[in-house]
Formats: structure tokens, sequence, C-alpha cells
């Protein structure tokens, strides 16, 4: 199957640069094999003034709506042959206020519905019906992404340690200059929160095995979340006395933070 390349770039409300606290209100994509980019505009408007209370929400609505009219085009020149993000790249570096982009990033993809789907369902998490559960496998699949978009080599999608059962619990193992870690991924997701009881209880079973035996550098990776439900905030309480528990948004922004700090000292020994 013919693979395609998604350039992707986040948009960012930071109603103060100083303090630099921001909240993900959109996502641009890009694919040059298709001559295709769009931005998809956060519906989610009420989780954005609850996070700025003096938002005059009638300007950024504006601002929104503006990048929409700037990106969504679907007769940009097709470059098949050797694809580029100059295109967003040379768009976004005027950005530098309220509305700011991440650096931009490559996802490899063979399903470009799927793929993007699962962009904004990543970063627009909040946008989506609670009636629209998501799975542990689901979670498992975004991290994968996060994993391939951030280019990381050092990555096994199957980790070997098995507990005390011989079962595998874990999802992932990354070594990022030269510390090793584990990696979890659940879902808070219940509509039964007893299910989710279980799996925690489970799984801190687990924990405190691999901690026995030495291994303790562990991240869980859920879905985001805001916590509203009190179910969530007690497994959310639980587990993170044991190990570090980081939503997909902040596991995103942890494996970007640390591919930054790989290639600065990366860049101090060239």
């Amino acid at each position: 199957m013919n693979s395609r390349t998604i350039f992707y770039s986040i948009c960012k409300y930071v109603p103060d640069i100083i303090r630099g606290e921001f909240i993900n209100v959109g996502i641009l994509t890009y694919i040059p094999e298709l001559g295709l980019s769009k931005f998809q505009k956060t519906r989610n408007l009420a989780r954005v003034t609850a996070f700025d209370d003096e938002l005059e929400l009638d300007i950024l609505k504006a601002l929104l709506e503006s990048l929409e009219v700037q990106f969504n085009n679907s007769s940009l020149p097709v470059n098949k042959e050797n694809p580029t993000p100059d295109y967003i790249q040379n768009e976004l570096v005027y950005f530098v206020n309220q509305l700011q982009f991440t650096d931009v990033k490559m996802l490899n993809s063979t399903n470009i519905e799927e793929d993007t789907k699962d962009l904004y369902d990543m970063y627009l998490y909040y946008d989506q019906k609670k009636s629209d559960r998501i799975s542990a496998e689901r979670v498992k699949r975004l991290v994968s992404k996060l994993f391939t978009a951030n280019e990381f080599k050092n990555v096994n999608r199957k980790p070997s340690e098995q507990n005390i059962f011989r079962q595998r619990p874990f999802d992932f193992s990354l070594t990022l200059d030269g510390e090793s870690a584990l990696i979890k991924a659940l879902t808070f997701d219940y509509k039964n929160q007893n299910k989710l009881y279980n799996e925690i209880k489970s799984f801190l079973f687990d924990l405190n095995y691999f901690k026995e035996m030495g291994i303790d550098n562990i991240k869980v990776v859920i879905n985001n979340t805001d916590m509203d439900n009190d179910f969530e905030k007690l497994a959310y309480k639980l587990l993170s006395k044991e190990v570090e528990v980081l939503t997909v948004q902040q596991f995103a922004e942890y494996l970007n933070g640390a591919e930054k700090q790989h290639l600065e000292q990366l860049s101090l020994f060239n």
C-alpha cells in the first residue's frame, strides 16, 4: 500500500506569552503528495473560555475562521517525488503572539483518513462526545504514532518483560540517552467504573512485582481527560502514588521535549 506523508502542527492559544500556558485550539495538516492542507479548529470553545476567563471570544472565533480560510486548500502544487513541509513552515513563522504553532512533525501514513482522525483525537480530544469511548487499544495506537512522528529509533513495540504469571503487561519500551523506560497504555474511559478498578488493581500488583526486581522506570499513558469523574480521580491517585501517569497529550509533550534535548546534546559533540 502506498505511503504518504502527513505534516502537521498544533495550534495553541497562549493568553500570556510570559507565563507560557496554553491550550490546543486547532491542528493543521499538510499532505504534499495530494496538494492538500487543512486546518481543523476546536469545537469546544467553552473549554477555552474556562481556561482564560478574560478571553474575547469573538476575536478568537474570527482568528480561527481566518486560519480555515488561509489553510483549507485542496489545490496546492502536488509534490510526490520529494515531499517537504516548506509550504506550512513558511506560513507559520508569523504566528508568535496569542496564537502559536508547534514545530512541524511528520507522519508516514498508509491510511490518511484514519491517521488524520487519530491526530484530531490526540490533540483535540475534548471535542469528542463523551459517548465516544476511547479504549486502551486506541491509546496504544496513538502512543505508537507519537513514537513514529518523533522518529524515536530505540522503541520496542513488543517488550519481553513478564509478570509473575508469565504475561507481558507492557506495550512499549523506550531507550533515550541510555535510560530505558517501560510504557503501559491504559484508558480511564469506562462506563463501568468497576472494570477500571479491576484493571488498576491488576496493574498495581504487576508494578509491585517489577519494583521488587529493581525495574521502576515505568510510565502509564492514559486517554486525555479532565478527570471530571470521581472514579477517574481515585484511579489516578492510586496509580500516581506508584508510577508516573501521563495523558496522551502530556506524553506527546514529554517526547517532544526529550527529542529536543537529545538533539541539543548531539549538537554539542558535532
